[in-house]
């Protein structure tokens, strides 16, 4: 016969397992996000990894120190399994800081603090099997290196939120308050695993605990969702002007100046001196001669040229081929490329039926083709 001590701590066990699930699948679904942009090329897009590194491990090692206190008698299999859950749990804040001690992140964050914390981050993961018992002083002193590499991650958070607009400032707002309520719970999971707390009041915190923890994760969960490419910090700014070229007459379907957009912090930038009048017509003059490069070597294509302190990216229609997009911009970034392509999808998609029926048209290009900049709004957020 089951004794009402067996099924409380079957209870608990249960509860635990619903925050673990919701927990592991939003771990993967992190990965998930990486991989389906991973052609992209786009370094700050680990953080998709750091992110999902960090709740993976953060649910895995309680799960196992909970599994101990739980379902196993104090012997050697329950030291090896709670000592695992412990290192487990240590971990998640290293995975994190192992992304972010990237050069990427160096223009938001001191790299050298980042790698000392996650340096003394290692003594309580390595401390974790070495100290006689998890209550010993040692051990308990050394979670001190632990919380403050995750104060420092929590700041590097806040950062990225700073630095962010549009979508993806809202998607890392909603992945701190997620972080934030589960770091919580996992407070509570390591005085529930410490043991330090009399029965009653052991019990209480853990059901608070598992509590947070799910409300942490469902917050997460709607980060996550359609999280958008995270390109270089400055690439808004890096961007000058978008053209649509018709290569079977040389006009200009769609104009887009992003300097304007931006207004006068912009365009008193000294440090890129433009006319944009000269550098659009120079632009066409030299989008001319690069189609009739295209036109004679069917085999090869130019993706990005070089004028002067600017850069022109450029990339062709995939069901329209006489189609070129042009991207002017002050620097060679790497999310150019994967801006550029999402332009072209979104434009293509958008007046699909309009490009097929191109030559018959007699109303005017820039016209027709403006209700575009609605769109391009929303692929700018």
């Amino acid at each position: 016969m089951i004794s009402q001590i067996d099924i409380g701590i079957e209870l608990q066990f249960i509860t635990y397992l619903i925050p673990v699930i919701i927990g592991i699948q939003l771990a993967f679904y992190f990965f998930y996000q990486y991989y389906k942009i991973r052609d992209a090329n786009l370094p700050l897009n680990r953080v998709l990894l750091a992110f999902g590194s960090f709740i993976f491990f953060m649910i895995l090692g309680p799960l196992f120190i909970q599994f101990s206190r739980n379902f196993i008698e104090n012997g050697v299999l329950y030291e090896i399994v709670s000592r695992i859950g412990w290192f487990l749990a240590f971990f998640s804040t290293i995975s994190v800081s192992l992304f972010i001690i990237r050069k990427d992140f160096s223009i938001i964050i001191n790299l050298q603090i980042a790698k000392i914390l996650l340096i003394l981050n290692l003594i309580p993961v390595i401390i974790v099997f070495i100290v006689p018992s998890m209550r010993s002083p040692i051990f308990i002193m050394s979670i001190i290196f632990v919380i403050l590499n995750g104060l420092n991650i929590l700041r590097f958070q806040v950062i990225l939120i700073k630095r962010s607009i549009g979508i993806i400032k809202k998607k890392f707002k909603l992945f701190f308050i997620g972080a934030i309520i589960s770091l919580f719970a996992l407070i509570f999971a390591v005085l529930v695993g410490l043991g330090v707390l009399p029965p009653f009041i052991n019990e209480i915190i853990y059901f608070i605990g598992v509590s947070e923890l799910f409300i942490g994760f469902i917050t997460i969960s709607l980060s996550v969702h359609n999280f958008p490419p995270f390109y270089e910090f400055e690439w808004r700014e890096n961007l000058l002007r978008l053209l649509i070229i018709n290569q079977k007459n040389k006009n200009c379907l769609y104009s887009y100046s992003f300097i304007e957009k931006l207004g006068k912090k912009a365009i008193s930038n000294k440090k890129y001196p433009v006319n944009y009048d000269e550098l659009f017509s120079r632009g066409i003059l030299g989008i001319d001669s690069i189609i009739t490069t295209i036109t004679r070597t069917k085999d090869q294509r130019i993706n990005k040229i070089k004028q002067g302190d600017f850069h022109i990216f450029l990339d062709y229609g995939s069901d329209q081929p006489y189609l070129t997009y042009v991207l002017i911009v002050k620097m060679d970034l790497i999310s150019t490329y994967h801006l550029l392509k999402s332009i072209r999808i979104r434009f293509e998609s958008f007046f699909k039926e309009i490009l097929l029926n191109l030559d018959e048209l007699k109303e005017e290009h820039l016209q027709l083709f403006e209700s575009f900049n609605i769109n391009l709004n929303k692929i700018l957020q």
